[in-house]
Protein backbone atom coordinates (compact mmCIF):
# COMPACT_ATOMS: atom_id res chain seq x y z
CA UNK A 1 0.00 0.00 0.00
CA UNK A 2 3.05 2.19 0.86
CA UNK A 3 4.01 1.84 -3.01
CA UNK A 4 0.32 2.82 -4.29
CA UNK A 5 0.76 5.88 -1.83
CA UNK A 6 4.55 7.45 -3.17
CA UNK A 7 3.00 6.50 -6.34
CA UNK A 8 0.05 8.79 -5.97
CA UNK A 9 1.93 11.49 -4.23
CA UNK A 10 4.34 11.49 -7.72
CA UNK A 11 1.48 11.51 -10.26
CA UNK A 12 -0.32 14.15 -8.07
CA UNK A 13 2.50 16.42 -8.88
CA UNK A 14 2.20 15.68 -12.29
CA UNK A 15 6.03 13.55 -12.30
CA UNK A 16 5.46 12.05 -15.94
CA UNK A 17 7.42 8.68 -15.61
CA UNK A 18 4.86 8.16 -12.62
CA UNK A 19 2.51 8.93 -14.71
CA UNK A 20 2.95 6.23 -17.27
CA UNK A 21 3.98 3.91 -14.59
CA UNK A 22 0.67 4.30 -13.22
CA UNK A 23 -1.22 3.65 -16.96
CA UNK A 24 1.18 0.52 -17.81
CA UNK A 25 0.04 -0.67 -14.33
CA UNK A 26 -3.39 -0.15 -14.34
CA UNK A 27 -4.43 -0.21 -17.74
CA UNK A 28 -4.78 -3.99 -18.65
CA UNK A 29 -6.73 -4.27 -15.17
CA UNK A 30 -9.11 -1.43 -15.73
CA UNK A 31 -9.34 -2.73 -19.50
CA UNK A 32 -10.01 -6.45 -18.70
CA UNK A 33 -12.68 -5.19 -15.77
CA UNK A 34 -14.56 -2.89 -18.38
CA UNK A 35 -14.28 -5.48 -21.18
CA UNK A 36 -16.29 -8.34 -18.60
CA UNK A 37 -19.12 -5.68 -18.63
CA UNK A 38 -19.22 -4.22 -21.95
CA UNK A 39 -17.76 -7.98 -24.50
CA UNK A 40 -16.80 -5.74 -26.90
CA UNK A 41 -13.20 -4.81 -27.60
CA UNK A 42 -13.40 -1.28 -28.98
CA UNK A 43 -16.09 0.05 -26.40
CA UNK A 44 -13.54 -1.45 -23.37
CA UNK A 45 -10.87 0.04 -25.10
CA UNK A 46 -12.40 3.65 -25.29
CA UNK A 47 -13.96 3.46 -21.63
CA UNK A 48 -10.34 2.56 -20.14
CA UNK A 49 -8.53 5.28 -22.03
CA UNK A 50 -11.26 7.35 -20.99
CA UNK A 51 -10.59 6.48 -17.22
CA UNK A 52 -7.18 7.63 -17.54
CA UNK A 53 -8.38 10.52 -19.47
CA UNK A 54 -10.56 11.59 -16.43
CA UNK A 55 -7.60 10.99 -13.96
CA UNK A 56 -5.25 13.40 -15.84
CA UNK A 57 -8.03 16.18 -16.46
CA UNK A 58 -8.46 15.52 -12.39
CA UNK A 59 -5.02 15.96 -11.65
CA UNK A 60 -4.45 19.18 -13.59
CA UNK A 61 -6.90 20.78 -11.95
CA UNK A 62 -5.86 19.53 -8.89
CA UNK A 63 -8.28 16.81 -7.78
CA UNK A 64 -8.38 13.21 -8.55
CA UNK A 65 -7.47 10.22 -5.95
CA UNK A 66 -6.03 11.07 -2.90
CA UNK A 67 -5.66 7.99 -0.95
CA UNK A 68 -6.46 4.76 -3.06
CA UNK A 69 -5.86 5.19 -6.70
CA UNK A 70 -6.37 1.47 -7.76
CA UNK A 71 -10.20 2.25 -6.11
CA UNK A 72 -10.32 5.67 -7.80
CA UNK A 73 -9.62 4.01 -11.06
CA UNK A 74 -12.59 1.17 -10.88
CA UNK A 75 -14.56 4.01 -9.22
CA UNK A 76 -14.45 5.62 -12.52
CA UNK A 77 -14.19 3.08 -14.85
CA UNK A 78 -17.58 1.47 -12.73
CA UNK A 79 -19.43 5.13 -13.40
CA UNK A 80 -18.38 4.56 -17.25
CA UNK A 81 -19.90 1.29 -18.19
CA UNK A 82 -22.95 2.62 -15.89
CA UNK A 83 -23.15 5.27 -18.31
CA UNK A 84 -22.51 3.44 -20.86
CA UNK A 85 -25.10 0.61 -20.43
CA UNK A 86 -27.51 3.52 -20.55
CA UNK A 87 -26.73 4.28 -24.06
CA UNK A 88 -26.62 0.90 -25.03
CA UNK A 89 -29.60 -0.70 -24.03
CA UNK A 90 -29.06 -3.57 -26.33
CA UNK A 91 -25.93 -4.42 -27.92
CA UNK A 92 -24.73 -7.82 -29.51
CA UNK A 93 -21.25 -7.39 -30.23
CA UNK A 94 -19.97 -11.05 -30.11
CA UNK A 95 -17.22 -11.76 -32.78
CA UNK A 96 -18.24 -14.38 -35.18
CA UNK A 97 -14.62 -16.20 -34.49
CA UNK A 98 -15.96 -17.03 -30.93
CA UNK A 99 -18.39 -19.36 -32.99
CA UNK A 100 -16.33 -20.84 -35.17
CA UNK A 101 -15.47 -24.68 -34.00
CA UNK A 102 -11.76 -25.61 -34.35
CA UNK A 103 -10.86 -28.90 -35.82
CA UNK A 104 -8.48 -29.42 -33.66
CA UNK A 105 -10.49 -29.97 -30.89
CA UNK A 106 -13.41 -32.36 -29.71
CA UNK A 107 -16.58 -30.39 -31.22
CA UNK A 108 -18.95 -31.64 -28.39
CA UNK A 109 -16.52 -29.82 -25.78
CA UNK A 110 -16.43 -27.08 -27.61
CA UNK A 111 -20.57 -26.57 -27.73
CA UNK A 112 -20.25 -27.99 -24.45
CA UNK A 113 -17.51 -25.11 -23.26
CA UNK A 114 -19.69 -22.62 -25.71
CA UNK A 115 -23.26 -23.14 -24.04
CA UNK A 116 -21.48 -22.86 -20.19
CA UNK A 117 -20.06 -19.63 -21.14
CA UNK A 118 -23.18 -18.60 -22.42
CA UNK A 119 -25.61 -19.40 -19.55
CA UNK A 120 -22.55 -17.35 -17.67
CA UNK A 121 -22.84 -14.29 -19.62
CA UNK A 122 -26.48 -14.51 -19.21
CA UNK A 123 -26.41 -15.07 -15.31
CA UNK A 124 -24.01 -11.88 -15.19
CA UNK A 125 -26.29 -10.21 -17.15
CA UNK A 126 -29.24 -10.87 -14.50
CA UNK A 127 -27.24 -9.33 -11.90
CA UNK A 128 -27.95 -5.57 -10.53
CA UNK A 129 -25.00 -3.47 -11.67
CA UNK A 130 -23.55 -3.29 -8.02
CA UNK A 131 -23.91 -7.30 -7.71
CA UNK A 132 -21.81 -7.80 -11.10
CA UNK A 133 -19.77 -5.60 -9.96
CA UNK A 134 -18.59 -7.34 -6.89
CA UNK A 135 -18.46 -10.75 -8.56
CA UNK A 136 -16.45 -9.20 -11.32
CA UNK A 137 -14.05 -7.34 -8.88
CA UNK A 138 -13.81 -10.53 -6.17
CA UNK A 139 -13.94 -13.40 -8.37
CA UNK A 140 -12.27 -12.45 -11.88
CA UNK A 141 -10.19 -9.46 -10.55
CA UNK A 142 -8.98 -11.24 -7.19
CA UNK A 143 -9.89 -8.31 -5.58
CA UNK A 144 -10.48 -8.12 -1.63
CA UNK A 145 -13.89 -7.03 -0.10
CA UNK A 146 -11.90 -4.34 1.28
CA UNK A 147 -10.74 -3.22 -2.21
CA UNK A 148 -14.20 -3.59 -3.44
CA UNK A 149 -15.77 -1.32 -0.50
CA UNK A 150 -13.49 1.53 -1.78
CA UNK A 151 -14.62 1.27 -5.36
CA UNK A 152 -18.01 1.07 -5.19
CA UNK A 153 -17.34 3.33 -2.05
CA UNK A 154 -19.75 1.09 0.16
CA UNK A 155 -19.13 -1.04 3.55
CA UNK A 156 -17.36 -4.65 3.54
CA UNK A 157 -20.92 -5.86 4.85
CA UNK A 158 -22.75 -4.46 2.09
CA UNK A 159 -20.08 -5.77 -0.23
CA UNK A 160 -20.62 -9.21 1.11
CA UNK A 161 -24.27 -9.14 0.83
CA UNK A 162 -23.91 -8.01 -2.48
CA UNK A 163 -21.87 -10.92 -3.07
CA UNK A 164 -23.85 -13.67 -1.45
CA UNK A 165 -27.37 -12.10 -3.07
CA UNK A 166 -25.15 -12.18 -6.47
CA UNK A 167 -24.16 -15.37 -6.54
CA UNK A 168 -27.77 -16.89 -4.96
CA UNK A 169 -28.98 -15.20 -8.19
CA UNK A 170 -26.44 -16.53 -10.68
CA UNK A 171 -26.75 -20.31 -8.89
CA UNK A 172 -31.17 -20.09 -9.61
CA UNK A 173 -30.40 -19.21 -12.76
CA UNK A 174 -27.80 -21.76 -14.07
CA UNK A 175 -30.25 -24.49 -12.23
CA UNK A 176 -33.19 -22.76 -14.29
CA UNK A 177 -31.84 -22.64 -17.70
CA UNK A 178 -29.59 -25.67 -16.97
CA UNK A 179 -30.22 -28.47 -14.87
CA UNK A 180 -32.03 -30.45 -16.93
CA UNK A 181 -29.05 -30.20 -19.31
CA UNK A 182 -26.54 -30.86 -16.83
CA UNK A 183 -28.11 -34.22 -15.84
CA UNK A 184 -28.88 -35.17 -19.06
CA UNK A 185 -24.99 -34.77 -20.27
CA UNK A 186 -23.45 -36.68 -17.11
CA UNK A 187 -26.35 -39.48 -17.83
CA UNK A 188 -24.89 -40.07 -21.67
Amino acid sequence: MSGERSLLRRVRALDEASIVTVFDTYYPLIYRYIYHHVRHQPTAEDLASEVFIRMLEQLVEGRGPKRHLKAWLYRVAYNLIVDDSRRQIHRDHEPLAKHIVSVEHDVEEQVHRTVLQERAKAALDELTPEQRTVIILKFLEGCSNREVSRILETSIGAVKSLQHRGLASIRRHLVRTGGDHMRNRDEA
